[in-house]
């Protein structure tokens, strides 16, 4: 077991939810094979931007993709990409600034030294 999937089963023990054990770009952590440390340890104002803007951007290709091309151009087709992106992001923004308050947490490598990870 790597050390990084032993972090994630650690905090969901904890209590931290599988959304937020992962780190943000999933895809790209992967691809790349690089250390990207938990969504759970970004700031929440960082992940609500982040969110907002891939998530406005592949629900609106998505939507246009399945339904979209086949309909004309409507301005709510964009209204409703942007309010699922800011949805999404306020609700990954949330959560994880209640997590983090709830096991007091402030930084990455203070963690990982206080838990023996290191």
């Amino acid at each position: 077991m790597k050390k990084s999937e032993f972090i994630q089963l650690y905090l969901k023990e904890k209590g931290v939810s599988t959304w937020l054990t992962k780190p943000y770009p999933l895809l790209f952590s992967k691809l790349t094979k690089t250390k990207w440390k938990p969504r759970l340890f970004e700031s929440p104002l960082k992940l609500f931007f982040l969110q907002s803007v891939f998530g406005s951007v592949s629900w609106g290709f998505f939507m246009w993709l399945i339904i979209w091309q086949f309909n004309e151009f409507s301005i709510y087709n964009l209204y409703g990409a942007l309010f699922f992106g800011l949805a999404t992001g306020t609700l990954l923004a949330l959560d994880a600034a209640v997590t983090q308050k709830r096991l007091n947490l402030t930084n990455w490598e203070q963690w990982l030294e206080d838990n023996h990870f290191n």
